[in-house]
């Protein structure tokens, strides 16, 4: 099951909207514990929601799409085992924790510099998820899209050496124009792995603004197929209403 067991921090009603459960425990970075299904506990660090307009970087938050991808991770965990994986936009990094406990290989990846040094210290302080062995696990800067040279670089970097063929994502989505850069992304990763381009993009996100018609359409001119996923299968809390799980196949 999935729980935080410290009090609850009192949210303004802009902070419910988004859905962030958070529970503080000390000042500065907080600390959030965090229980999954196969008796999964990770405790992280971040910061508390103030405002998306004027938060120094929104990957210092535990979103809370990130604990729904968790979720289902952990509760479909054969999906995930022995699998090499790449996670996008990793911010503190609870999804990609989560799934290097059953992993060959996770590579975390954020495009924000500021995220890095957090992510570097969650990953380190859960290493126990992947037996403390740092061959499983590394961190990258990327950006999405096209002519993007990080993105030049994990292809030249890891393409030999690890077979993407699964791909994570929470909270992705905050605006149309995102879209487009992320699905060449993951395509551009699948495209290296030893199927030719075959894989899965599983991705959590909160419908703030109706995305799913550019989802679609977007993710149809790189020939995935998008299967809505019902929460009520794996989530066991009162998630947020206009919470989605999405599954991209490209077959």
């Amino acid at each position: 099951m999935d729980e935080i067991n410290k009090n609850e921090i009192k949210s303004d009603d802009s902070d419910e909207e988004v859905g962030l459960n958070g529970y503080l425990i000390e000042e500065g970075l907080e600390t959030y514990k965090y229980e999954f299904y196969d008796d999964i506990k990770i405790e992280i660090e971040g910061q508390e929601l103030q405002n998306v307009n004027v938060q120094p970087s929104t990957g210092l938050l535990p979103w809370p799409a990130s604990r729904i991808l968790s979720l289902y991770i952990s509760k479909f965990k054969e999906e995930f085992i022995g699998k090499d994986i790449v996670e996008l936009g990793s911010g503190v990094g609870l999804c990609g924790l989560v799934s290097s406990k059953y992993s060959n290989f996770t590579l975390f990846s954020d495009g924000d510099e500021k995220s890095l040094p957090l992510l570097r210290d969650n990953v380190k302080s859960n290493s126990s998820l992947f037996n403390n062995n740092d061959d499983r696990i590394s961190i990258e800067r990327l950006y999405w899209g096209n002519n993007q040279p990080t993105l030049d670089h994990f292809i030249q970097q890891y393409s030999t050496k690890y077979n993407f063929d699964t791909i994570i994502g929470s909270d992705l989505i905050y605006v149309d124009a995102s879209i487009e850069p992320l699905f060449f992304t993951v395509d551009s990763i699948l495209k290296t792995n030893k199927t030719g381009g075959k894989g899965i993009f599983y991705l959590s996100f909160l419908d703030r603004k109706n995305h799913f018609p550019t989802l679609k359409s977007v993710s149809e001119k790189y020939n995935f197929t998008m299967e809505i996923i019902e929460l009520n299968k794996f989530v066991n809390y009162d998630a947020p209403t206009n919470a989605k799980m999405l599954i991209f196949k490209k077959n």
